[in-house]
């Protein structure tokens, strides 16, 4: 790896974390007369940013082109030096005194698991929130790639950082360049949440809401600025809005751009497309079939209530699919196999391609693709039985990823599980909490459901979850890459 060109890439992506910090120290100072301690922590945080930045980039100005390892390498040292500066305003301003719960924050806004810390969100300095958001809205489609659409890094290692950046078992580009690529991505992602921005202020949400709210909703990160979430405003035209915009970014961004740029409708010739609309609408079938009372588990009421146990359903279907972690209810006290069928969609995520976590769902089409070509195989030995996706023929090397990164999936969602249930307050808790984190989806069930934060956990646990949060934005294999001793070796 070329230590050089690393640290010179990494120093870009500081810096424009440090000017997005300064605007929040000065919004938190002349537009929000915070206290001093916020914009004061927001403004020297930035400044020491800036500082370092600059001085690196001055001093590793003349590095040679990227190399692929060199791309592995600003990805998983940039996520997490982005991380541990995202942490300073928080813990600074005291927001968040504990250091390893600053940076867990800091790490969930960046990876969009919008796990949090914080009981109130509306007694914390509003500098601080807007911080907060912007680091979600900076990690929807990725830091890295919006530094690719501004500073184009030279060599393979661009093209390395962009697969490592994007989640899904593909890798697709929209132009033949992978800075226009990433620009496009950028440009159709800013304009989605500038029409969720728009359309959370009609429904009467107020400035600064609206705008901590688009930034959480289309990168399906799911930071609030209140405690309760999309309940506290109590409105059905915020919460279609919120939803609409989680759907959005629960789709793969290629689609949108073709539909932006060619018309038509490709969503519906798309495989991954149909086979996640279906398996939403399934799942709210079945959760609203035995939440609502009458219908299944729950005892018997009304249907009456069957209207708004939709409409709770299927947010919360949503939510949770899409990684995002909004709530308009609190599912706990829900009956278990809600619940089970929750976590089936938490686990499964959204679309390759998306601004979501968990395995994906084109994943789970091709492992069951393979799984009926072996039972078809153990009939009959001697057929030729290719594994299909839609109308492609998959290659037997993307099948073994995707089998392999299944494998890593859980293996590391059980070593994650061993890790953390020394500091949860029970099994329950440390399951759901695991669960959450790798797949990005921030709230769970049991000690950290939508009604609870993750202050439950000690702060060691608090470590342990963060890098469950990197390990699942990065799709595991970036990260376990630099572990290798060939990464190392010149």
């Amino acid at each position: 790896m070329n230590f050089r060109s690393v640290a010179h890439s990494i120093a870009c992506l500081l810096a424009l974390e440090g000017v997005l910090m300064a605007l929040c120290g000065l919004g938190s100072l002349f537009l929000f007369a915070d206290p001093p301690a916020a914009w004061t922590a927001l403004c020297w945080s930035s400044s020491g940013l800036l500082a370092f930045s600059l001085l690196t980039v001055a001093l590793t100005r003349r590095a040679p082109e990227l190399t692929r390892r060199d791309g592995l390498g600003i990805v998983a040292f940039g996520w997490l030096f982005a991380c541990l500066a995202g942490a300073l305003p928080f813990y600074f301003s005291e927001t968040i005194p504990d250091p390893a719960a600053a940076f867990f924050e800091s790490v969930s806004g960046l990876t969009t698991t919008g796990a949090t810390v914080l009981a109130a969100p509306e007694l914390a300095p509003r500098g601080i929130l807007l911080w907060r958001a912007i680091s979600q809205l900076l990690g929807g489609v990725g830091v890295l790639v919006l530094l690719l659409a501004i500073l184009p890094l030279a060599g393979a290692g661009g093209s390395q950082v962009f697969r490592a950046e994007m989640p899904g078992p593909t890798k697709d580009r929209i132009a033949p360049r992978i800075a226009s690529t990433a620009k496009i991505l950028w440009g159709v992602y800013l304009a989605f949440v500038a029409a969720v921005l728009l359309a959370l202020r009609l429904a009467g949400m107020s400035w600064f809401d609206a705008v901590c709210h688009s930034f959480c909703t289309v990168s399906t990160g799911g930071f609030s600025t209140r405690a309760a979430s999309i309940a506290a405003y109590a409105s059905p035209a915020v919460e279609a809005i919120i939803a609409a915009g989680m759907f959005l970014g629960s789709c793969n961004f290629l689609l949108h751009w073709r539909f932006l740029r060619h018309g038509g409708f490709p969503y519906a010739r798309d495989t991954e497309f149909r086979a996640f609309f279906l398996f939403l609408l399934v799942l709210v079938a079945l959760v609203t079939a035995v939440v609502a009372p009458g219908l299944g588990a729950a005892p018997a009421a009304p249907l009456a209530n069957l209207p708004r146990i939709l409409r709770h359903a299927s947010f919360t279907v949503l939510s949770l699919t899409s990684s995002s972690g909004f709530s308009t209810v609190d599912y706990t006290p829900w009956p278990a196999a809600a619940q089970a069928l929750l976590l089936v969609g938490a686990l499964v995520g959204g679309m390759g391609g998306s601004t979501t976590g968990a395995i994906k769902v084109g994943r789970v089409l091709a492992m069951f693709s393979a799984i009926s070509r072996e039972i078809r195989l153990f009939l009959h030995p001697n057929a030729a039985v290719p594994v299909r996706y839609g109308r492609r023929v998959l290659p037997e090397s993307l099948l073994l990823s995707i089998v392999g990164f299944v494998f890593l999936y859980f293996l590391v969602l059980l070593l994650g599980i061993l890790l953390v249930l020394p500091f949860a307050p029970d099994v329950a808790t440390s399951v759901s909490a695991a669960v959450a984190c790798i797949g990005n989806t921030g709230v769970g069930f049991a000690g950290v459901g939508p009604s609870s934060t993750y202050a439950v956990i000690a702060p060691p646990g608090h470590l342990v979850l963060a890098a469950l949060m990197l390990l699942g934005r990065l799709e595991i294999y970036t990260i376990l890459a630099v572990f290798l001793p060939s990464f190392w070796r010149k």
